[in-house]
Parts: C-alpha cells; structure tokens; sequence
C-alpha cells in the first residue's frame, strides 16, 4: 500500500514537472512551430532510457544467479569439513591411550639427545675450568683483554650447547636441560659480572684514569665495543633462527653512556655543598664550584679521554649536552621546589646566558658552536625565574627609592648645607639613584631577553614616576616646615636650588641610561610623544622648575606688603625707594641663586621678570572692579599722569637694564626679557590724544590677545578721563577686531605675546 501510495505521488510530481516544462517553452507562438521537433528528440531520449535500463537489469539477473551458485558450493564444502572433524575425533577416541604407554620413550630421547649435545662439545666442555681458572687470573692481573677472551670462549660453548637444545619456545624443549646448562657455567656468570664492574668503575673514573693509564680506558672500550658486536650478532641471529641467549642484548655502550652520565649528577650534586642557612652566598658560590670543577674536566676529557674513546661515541658533545642536561634539571628543581629567592633569581637567569661566555662553555679551546647549545632553563621555567626576578626587583626598587628620599629628607632637615658640585648645589639623591639603576640595568642588560627588559623597564619607569610624585610631596613638607610668616627662609631657597639641580641631573641620568641600555626602542621613538624616557624627563623638569616657584615666593614675602602692593599707586609715586628695593633685594638672592645650574637661572630671571611685570600689571589694572586691592586711584591730571608715566617709564628701563645685566653670562640669553606690554601700558595711560588712543590700545591688544575687554577698561579708568559709555563706544571693538589671531604669513616680524598677562588672569581668576 505504502508503495502504491510513493509511485502515485512521483507520477504526480513527473505530470506536474513536465507541465511546467511545457508551460515554459512554449510560452511564445514561434516555439510552438517547433512541437514535432521536441516530441521526436523526447522519444529518442526515452527509447535510450529504455534501453539502459533494460540491460541494468539483465546484468543484475546474471549477478544474482552466480551468487546463488557460490552459495551452494559453499555449502557444500561445509558439510564435508564437518564430517571430516567428526570423523577424526572418533579417531582419536581409539589412540588416546597411547600417551601413557609411550612416556618412557620419550624420557629416553630426552637423554639421548643431551648425550649427543655433550658429545659434541666435549672438547670444549672439558676446557671450561681451565679457561674460568685463567680468566679469574688474568682478571686479578688487570689484563681484561686477555679475561674477555676466555670468557668470550666459555660463553661459546655454552650459546652452542644451548643452541642445540632447540628454541625455547619449542614445546618439546626441556626447561631441566637448560638448568642443567646453566649451573655447569655458572662460574662464567660470575667472572663476566666481575669482569663488567672492572670495566664500568674504568668508565666512571675515566677523568683520573686517562691521566695516569690511558691504556685501561682503551681496554674497557675495547671489550664494550665487542660485547656490541655480539649483541649485534644475536640479534641477526635471532632473526633468523629464533635462538638468542637470555642474557642477550647486553646493551654495554648504552650503559657506558648512562654511567658517564650518571657521574656528571653526581659530581654537580657534589659541587651543592652551600646552604643559604650557613651561607649568604651559597647559590653563587655553588655555581662557581660547578664552573671551576666542569671547566677542568672539560679540558681532560678533550685533550685526553676524547682520543681513547671511538669517533662515534661523540665523547666530548655527549659530555658537554650531559652537563648541560644535568645543570638543567637541578635547576629545574630548584625553582619547581621554590629554593631561591630574591637576588637568586638574577643569578641564575645571568648565569643560563653566561655559561656559553669564554669562561665556561664558550672557552676557545673547546671549539664548541655556541649556537647549537640548547637553553639551560625550558621556556616554562624562564618565565618562572624572570617573573620571580622582576616581583623582587619592582619591590627592591621601590622601597630603596623610598629609603633613599626618607634619608636624604631626614638629612634636609637637619638643614645642612648642600654639597657644592661643579659650583652647583646638590644632594646625594641623583648620585644614589644613578648608581642603582646604572646597577639594575647593567644586571638586566646581562641576561638578554628583551621580553624581560621591557618589563624590566615598565617597572624602573613606574617607580621613577612615584619617586617623582613624592619627591614633590617633600618638597613641600620641607616649606611647610620651614616656612616663616612674613620673612623669607634661607632653608628653603637653598634647599629649592639643590633640589632643582637634582631634578636636571636626575633627568639626564635617565636619559642617559635609555641612551645606553634601550637597544630595544627604535631610533624614530627618541624624543616623540612615544617616548616614555623623555615624558619623564619633562616632569623632572617642571619639577625643577616648580622649586624656582617655591623660591620666588620666599623672595615676595620681603617685597610684597611695603612694595609690591603699593606699586602705581600715589603712595608709590612720591617714593622713590620702591623700585630700587626691589632691584637691591633681587640683587642679595642672586648671590644665593647663583648656585643654580646656567639654564635654571636664567628659567628663574624669566620667572622672575615675569613676577615683578605682573606686580606692576596689577597696578595698571587696579581700578577693576572684581579685584580686592586697597590702592584704587586715577590720573586725571595731565601733570599727574605725565609724572606717572615719566617715571614707569625709568623702572621699566632701570628693571630691563638690571636683568640684562644678570643674564650676561648665561646662555640662551638674547632676548630673554621682554617689557614691551608695561610700555604699551604707559602709553595708553600718557597719551593726551583720545582719538589716537585705539592705535595704542591695538598694539596692546596684539601683545596680549588674552586680555579681557573689562582689563581693558579697567586700565583706561586710569587715566580717569574714559567713562563706561565713551569705552563701549569707541574702544570696546578693540578688542574684538584686534583680539587672538594666529601667525601672520606675510613675512612681517610676529609679535612676542606676553606670558605675564596670562600669570595675572590666573592669579586674580578672571575668565
């Protein structure tokens, strides 16, 4: 029924298919003309199916019949292999009996055969004492040559007398007549185990013996090159006959081998003699014994042991890869049992590279291809040591930094003078913090892996930015401590000089070692924004730069109250001391400051002239409304605002003049100084002419386009003449036409915008 149902729907599915072939190509009138062709090209192809199919069935037909035919042959044979077995069990029923009755027989040709054996080697039979006698002699006369020959002999005889027995996987083989063998050579058994611990205690002392008897070494090796040949031969025999003897292969070359390794063990555990318990230095010191020790015996195996043993033993490589092997897995159990630690890891990593240095391995003498030599530490185990290495040293360096600050900050304290080096104050931290890194890096720089370098690196760098960061923060605990109310601290401004001296010096020294031990970073990273080295190089130096800060402050707090603040005021315009305290007070500090390196003191005139401009901008600007100072005054005498300006004018040249004067021999000096605004300032304040005053406010403008339209008024409120109304109109666009604009192209000189300007919107926080 299921079948009928299948045939119905694939008849259905083939109408259905053949509709649509239909459909699709006659759809058009000109294909329709061509209906006979189609039908006749369709009977074809079907009377060809036809025809196949015909004919596969007919060749399944024929397939099927001969199997048929095999099968009954097939059965056939079956049953006459079953009667045929039938058959021979009855047999056998009849002559089981047989067994028992034939035992004696069987006894006798057992006997029969062992006496035949016997027979033919009675000659060497009756030899065997005599030859055992004489092995056992010759082997108390240290001739072991002339031993293994007589043993050679015996064992002979014995291999042939076995050999005659039959294979012992025979079933008809007798256990009782190799027993019998055995015990009639059981003397051979003993003089060839002798013989074999003469041979191999020749092997394990092959370093003492190939000084003084060469000739021993040559013997032993002989006799093992012998016994490999037997070995050799059994096996073919086997092969061929199935007869070998039990004690067969010998295996002595691989067992001479193992010894000479099994000696290297013992002699590196022998050079383990340090403890950390009874000594500090045990691990290097252990590692010294074994370079001392392998180095001589190196040496001997070359020049002697090496021509007594046959070329294809490779002495001298086999003894230098067993050494290596063996340093290997002892260190490979250290670290697996965690027995080192701290500096330990470092010796050990500087030792797995310097062991192919010329004082170990890589002598000259030993001709050794370096190269060819397999790491001492497997990849794993590397890892272990250089993370254990990098854990201590990050921690090591990280509390030497904060040792060495605590030190030298205990030492500030106590406020003793500073050392005087090369005219410079300093302390002792550059010098310590040099020495330990030159230390740490020349380490690191021995081991030679760059992955390790790099991390090496990371960590230097990460604690050299914390010493940074707390160097500031004492910095400032020192200023705190020392600090006066009013009065400047000489504690401090000498102790800002060498700490500023120390931030240059720290930077070159650490540029200096990046120059000199970062073989890893590309030529093109040095001094880009990728270079870590330089970024905190530039922090040293806005640290350097800040302790300049922390001195002009002390120096203010003598200046500040009776002349800073009075400064552009009328208090300050009937005193004519002002400006010349303050040229004398800045005078006395640079007796101090010159003990600043060059480049910092002309960073702290700049600072400074930045400083005194600001004070006297304040003075300008001090009719703004959101600023607190006392002086608020204005000019509006044409007689008043010339004396004004006459005499700003004079300090702005008294000041220029003085500073010029202290950076004479400073390099880098030209044009250091800059008091072009105060003058613009002054002019605008002087000029009787309202009309011409946007000129003068526009090259002001230009000078310090950062500056706001209400600093503007606030310096024409000055003059007193300017009123809110009359600036928002006339002048107030000034600021907007001429405010900030980028670097003129057209060749013409680019104004210098003042610092200063920015130093006052921060100090009086005006947006």
């Amino acid at each position: 029924m299921e079948s009928t149902d299948t045939l119905r729907k694939l008849k259905e599915q083939a109408e259905t298919n053949a509709l649509k072939r239909l459909q699709y190509e006659f759809s058009t009138p000109d294909q329709l003309e061509q209906i006979e062709q189609h039908i006749l090209r369709n009977e074809k192809t079907k009377n060809m199916i036809e025809s196949q199919l015909k004919s596969a069935i007919q060749s399944h037909f024929i397939s099927v019949n001969s199997c048929m035919d095999q099968l009954k042959e097939i059965n056939g044979n079956i049953k006459e292999v079953k009667n045929t077995i039938y058959s021979i069990q009855e047999e056998y029923k009849t002559i089981s009996h047989l067994e028992n009755t034939l035992g004696e027989l069987r006894k006798e040709a057992t006997k029969h055969k062992q006496l035949k054996s016997a027979k033919e080697n009675v000659q060497n039979i009756l030899n065997v004492k005599d030859l055992a006698k004489k092995a056992e002699q010759y082997i108390d006369d240290n001739n072991l040559l002339l031993a293994h020959k007589c043993l050679f002999d015996m064992e002979k005889c014995k291999n042939d007398i076995l050999e005659e027995l039959g294979n012992p996987s025979d079933k008809n083989h007798n256990i009782d007549d190799i027993k019998l063998v055995e015990e009639f050579f059981k003397k051979v058994k003993q003089l060839q185990d002798i013989l074999h611990s003469n041979i191999f205690l020749i092997i394990k002392r092959m370093l003492e013996v190939s000084k003084s008897y060469p000739n021993q070494l040559v013997t032993a090796l002989r006799i093992i090159s012998r016994e490999e040949a037997l070995d050799e031969y059994w096996t073919k025999k086997k092969e061929e006959t199935g007869f070998s003897p039990s004690d067969r292969p010998k295996r002595w070359k691989e067992e001479c081998k193992e010894t000479i390794r099994q000696t290297i063990e013992t002699k590196i555990q022998g050079c383990w003699v340090d403890e950390r318990d009874t000594n500090e230095k045990w691990f290097s010191n252990n590692l010294a014994r074994i370079n001392s020790r392998f180095l001589d015996d190196l040496e001997i195996v070359k020049r002697l042991c090496e021509p007594c043993f046959p070329p294809s033993y490779k002495i001298f490589e086999f003894y230098v890869e067993n050494i290596i092997n063996s340093i290997s897995n002892h260190f490979h159990l250290l670290l697996d049992s965690n027995q080192l630690k701290d500096r330990e890891f470092y010796i050990l990593l500087s030792w797995s590279e310097a062991y192919k240095s010329k004082d170990f391995l890589g002598n000259p003498k030993f001709n050794i291809d370096l190269n060819k030599l397999p790491n001492i530490l497997d990849d794993d185990h590397y890892k272990l040591a250089l993370d254990r290495y990098l854990e201590y040293t990050n921690s090591n360096i990280k509390v030497w930094f904060q040792n060495t600050l605590t030190k030298n900050y205990n030492e500030w304290l106590t406020n003793k003078e500073p050392l005087l080096i090369d005219g410079c104050y300093e302390s002792n931290i550059p010098n310590d913090l040099y020495s330990m890194l030159f230390q740490q890096f020349t380490f690191t720089d021995l081991i030679k892996d760059d992955r390790f370098f790099k991390e090496f690196v990371k960590y230097i760098l990460s604690n050299l930015n914390i010493f940074h960061e707390s160097l500031r923060g004492k910095l400032f605990d020192f200023k705190t401590c020392n600090s006066k109310p009013n009065e400047p601290s000489n504690e401090i401004i000498t102790r800002m000089i060498a700490s500023s001296n120390d931030c240059l010096r720290l930077k070159s020294s650490i540029l200096e070692l990046r120059d000199r031990f970062d073989t890893f970073m590309d030529k093109d990273e040095i001094g880009g924004p990728n270079d870590k080295y330089e970024l905190l190089g530039s922090k040293m130096t806005n640290l350097s730069e800040l302790c300049l800060d922390l001195i002009i402050e002390e120096m203010i707090k003598c200046l500040d109250e009776q002349y800073f603040k009075v400064l552009l005021s009328r208090e300050w315009l009937t005193n004519n001391q002002v400006c010349d305290t303050i040229i004398n007070t800045s005078t006395d500090f640079m007796q101090d400051l010159r003990y600043l390196r060059p480049v910092s003191q002309l960073k702290f005139l700049i600072k400074w002239h930045n400083r005194i401009k600001v004070e006297y901008m304040k003075g300008f600007f001090q009719n703004l409304s959101i600023t607190k100072m006392l002086r608020k005054c204005q000019f509006t005498d044409p007689q008043e605002r010339r004396l004004f300006t006459s005499k700003v004018e004079k300090e702005v040249a008294y000041l220029e003049d003085w500073f010029k004067r202290m950076a004479t021999t400073l390099p880098d000096n030209k044009n250091a100084f800059d008091f072009e605004s105060l003058r613009l300032m002054n002019k605008i304040v002087s000029s009787d002419d309202l009309d011409f005053l946007y000129v003068e406010i526009a090259s002001l403008v230009k000078k310090c386009p950062n500056m706001t339209s209400e600093m503007l008024f606030g310096l024409l409120s000055l003059r007193g003449d300017v009123s809110r109304s009359e600036y928002k109109e006339k002048f107030e666009d000034c600021i907007k036409s001429e405010g900030p604009t980028t670097p003129s192209k057209t060749g013409l000189k680019e104004t210098r915008v003042d610092a200063a300007i920015t130093i006052l919107k921060k100090e009086l926080k005006i947006q």
